[in-house]
């Protein structure tokens, strides 16, 4: 039993006849008759008694007559909701996103809500690597992360550069009182190093400029999650060298940003998708509107 055969009979029972059914479905009478007479041979029952001057539904016919409407009305329903997601007024858009720019991701989504208030976001907090794996596997839409050097497979979009500086527990601001930070005297502290991650070379930059200078940095924690980076120098466990952060949180209270000198690296956030890959209307008018 399909959904057209209860459109039909639900229509049936509607008009009281099988003719006039027939008039606003705008199909011949006998086609109808005899789908009324397969649908009751299908479902081994009497729908509907008909006598010669009039007609009426049966116990079973009330059962599917109350079912045909629900399922039409759900029908509906659905049709509408694709509708919607279809023309990017409904649905969800699934962003992954690294931490170190949350705070540029929220810019844009209230600059996406304003436009598209009845679309759901699901936001994916990771570190680059992870992201680009669930990109991959489809678990997200897009993403905003730090530009990979393997780039081939996705659609990207540069957005403004965010220098490299060093964070330092505020307890040793007394120990800086320049406000910037040489490759020297970072290595006489505890480093903790943001881990490398497949496809950036952030990691492989700076560990070239110790060696330009001719110092080594004492490492002591390397970990791929930049949040827990701050929290760790926050804590005073050590210093650590970051893309800018420029947000508040209370995880930042406690650190203190300089500027490193002597090393004129950036690293550039994007907004990728897989190339050649559809994404939903909504992701798609998420990814028209970041500049």
């Amino acid at each position: 039993m399909d959904i057209r055969k209860l459109h039909y009979f639900k229509e049936i029972v509607k008009q009281g006849s099988i003719s006039k059914a027939a008039e606003v479905l705008h199909i011949a009478q006998p086609p109808l008759s005899q789908l009324l007479k397969k649908l009751e041979t299908e479902l081994g029952t009497t729908l509907i008694h008909r006598y010669r001057q009039k007609w009426e539904l049966t116990e079973t016919g009330e059962l599917l007559y109350r079912y045909a409407t629900q399922m039409t009305m759900q029908m509906q329903a659905v049709k509408e909701q694709i509708q919607e997601i279809e023309q990017g007024t409904a649905g969800m858009v699934r962003i992954g996103v690294s931490t170190a720019y949350s705070n540029m991701l929220i810019d844009y989504i209230i600059k996406y809500r304003e436009q598209y208030p009845n679309v759901k976001i699901s936001i994916i907090n990771s570190n680059s690597e992870e992201l680009l794996k669930r990109l991959e596997q489809r678990e997200i839409d897009v993403a905003l992360l730090l530009r990979t050097n393997n780039s081939e497979q996705y659609n990207m979009r540069i957005l403004k550069g965010q220098p490299y500086v060093v964070i330092i527990p505020t307890s040793w601001s007394s120990s800086f009182p320049s406000q910037h930070a040489t490759f020297e005297q970072i290595a006489q502290y505890p480093f903790i190093m943001l881990g490398a991650m497949e496809g950036v070379s952030f990691t492989e930059d700076i560990l070239k400029a110790f060696d330009d200078h001719h110092v080594k940095p004492n490492i002591i924690i390397e970990c791929k999650d930049i949040m827990m980076v701050a929290s760790l120098v926050g804590r005073g466990v050590g210093l650590s060298v970051i893309p800018r952060m420029d947000y508040a949180s209370p995880l930042l209270e406690h650190i203190t940003h300089l500027e490193l000198k002597h090393f004129d690296f950036s690293v550039e956030p994007v907004i990728i998708k897989l190339k050649d890959e559809r994404i939903p209307k909504a992701a798609s008018q998420f990814w028209e509107i970041v500049e």
